[in-house]
């Protein structure tokens, strides 16, 4: 049997955590014959098991909408050069029964791509597959079943199927921001921000938005031109998922243009009816296209609950491009659509998904005291509320142990430096409001996070450490710094002052 190669092997890049569980996985005995690998589209599932399968003796079948007997006469077609003569495969139990004798002559690895699509309308084939593995003991077969329906894929994995106990499963996320850093390497620190905020954590998107050209030059190019590689992007991908995409639309079209937004203010936006929303909003937010949240610190099942895009390119797509799409393909200029539509208000877009990477970085830096990072609302001071002076309090950034808050920050996206005011509302309105709601924060550090540096009264606050907390002031380019190590931070005593 000849050995795979992977023609995009010199361009793959990070997913080593991954690839280091498949390894353990496929050399590993005792670990089960069948590895379910899913996730949403454009993860890069077929470049990961691509490059695991480069230089290991494998069989990878890309599985498709033809006919489930057209599909595996094109198997045989691939197995006919190894085995010196076509074999006959008229169901998918041929399949399996082949691979699994080959595999008693030795380690095997096959891949079955699009899994799902092997059903057609014939049955199940994990029950044939379940079957084969039956009656099979002996052989040394390691198969990696692969797709992006997921919930059909989560089907293989349910307790009661016929594969239970003989599958394990991996699941592949959206790279993290960290990991997007190697597709962006050369740009400036907020450069590489705006560009994430754009491409999200889909390795090919971030090819795109990783090369040398101008932000500018790449939206007009492959997002806003009508013959662009992205143009229809998020329209392919919901239409590969779902069979009717309207009211989906408009729910996503109604977060795009918001930060986050509670279920009333959602309905309200997207004219959906209450009774219809939550069905659709359940299945966007199982395709990971959408993700619902409560403050930190507060029950799942509270009834605070915001709701936002997870997808940063669906976020900036519903946003910046569906609403123009008719004018782009008329003949509007993309170039002239980026000055009048999205440049002036692009910093208040990019700023959404600074937050959430300040939240990540906390969590990476502070992860010895903190065990989760999320944002938190909630009623402002009791007084102010009764003068109507403010209603509501939002922080950012919280890192929480228990009951404990044990960092709290902000992040401003800004062009101008952060100034002192930002630390004067923590310290008198929005610390006091998360106190109020029962959360012990008197211990907490500040953590401020900027674009832009810091004023200079910041700066001298920050330095001279003089209150009762402690001040820590981060730029972006430490952020993005691979240097950083996480470390415990323990609240520092001061000195009282003594009185006259």
């Amino acid at each position: 049997m000849a050995k795979y190669t992977f023609s995009a092997h010199g361009e793959f890049l990070d997913r080593e955590t991954e690839l280091a569980a498949l390894r353990r996985w496929y050399e590993t005995d005792r670990e089960p014959a069948v590895l379910v690998l899913y996730g949403r589209r454009r993860t890069g599932k077929s470049w990961l098991f691509r490059e695991f399968a480069n230089g290991r003796e494998a069989d990878i079948f890309v599985c498709d909408r033809r006919v489930v007997l057209q599909q595996l006469d094109g198997f045989a077609g691939q197995l006919e050069g190894e085995l010196g003569a076509r074999p006959q495969l008229s169901s998918a139990t041929a399949l399996f029964e082949l691979l699994a004798n080959l595999g008693a002559r030795g380690k095997r690895l096959a891949v079955i791509d699009e899994f799902p699509e092997l059903y057609g309308s014939r049955g199940a084939p994990d029950s044939e597959l379940a079957a084969v593995l039956e009656r099979s003991a002996q052989t040394s077969l390691k198969l990696i079943l692969c797709g992006s329906q997921i919930s059909t894929m989560q089907k293989l994995l349910r307790a009661r199927g016929p594969l239970h106990g003989r599958t394990r499963s991996m699941v592949l996320a959206p790279l993290t921001f960290r990991q997007a850093q190697d597709f962006l390497r050369g740009h400036q620190p907020g450069d590489v921000i705006q560009r994430y905020a754009i491409a999200g954590g889909m390795p090919r998107y971030l090819a795109l938005f990783g090369r040398k050209q101008a932000l500018k030059t790449i939206v007009c190019d492959e997002v806003a031109n009508p013959n662009g590689a992205l143009f229809q992007e998020p329209q392919t991908v919901l239409d590969m998922e779902l069979s009717e995409t309207a009211i989906h639309f408009s729910l996503l079209s109604a977060l795009a243009g918001h930060r986050d937004l509670s279920h009333a203010d959602l309905l309200a936006e997207s004219k959906v009816s209450d009774k219809t929303a939550g069905k659709y909003l359940r299945v966007l937010i199982d395709l990971q296209l959408v993700e619902a949240a409560n403050p930190i610190f507060t029950a799942a099942t509270a009834r605070q609950r915001r709701y936002r895009l997870r997808d940063y390119l669906m976020r900036f797509w519903f946003r910046f491009v569906q609403p123009y799409q008719q004018s782009l393909e008329a003949g509007l200029a993309p170039a002239i659509h980026y000055d009048r539509n999205i440049e002036p208000v692009l910093n208040e877009h990019v700023s959404w998904t600074f937050e959430e990477i300040c939240r990540a970085w906390t969590l990476e830096q502070y992860q010895e005291i903190a065990d989760s990072v999320g944002s938190w609302w909630g009623p402002a001071r009791h007084d102010l509320r009764r003068t109507g002076e403010r209603t509501s309090e939002e922080i950012d950034v919280v890192g929480a142990h228990r009951q404990r808050a044990v960092v709290i920050g902000e992040a401003k996206w800004t062009g101008q430096p952060m100034g002192i005011q930002v630390l004067r509302d923590l310290e008198q309105y929005k610390i006091p409001a998360l106190e109020q709601s029962g959360v012990d924060a008197k211990a907490a550090e500040i953590v401020l996070f900027s674009r832009s540096g810091f004023a200079p009264a910041l700066q001298a606050e920050s330095a001279a450490q003089t209150t009762k907390r402690r001040i820590r002031l981060v730029s972006i380019s430490e952020i993005l710094s691979r240097g950083n190590t996480a470390r415990t931070v323990r609240p520092r005593k001061v000195r009282p002052k003594l009185g006259k």
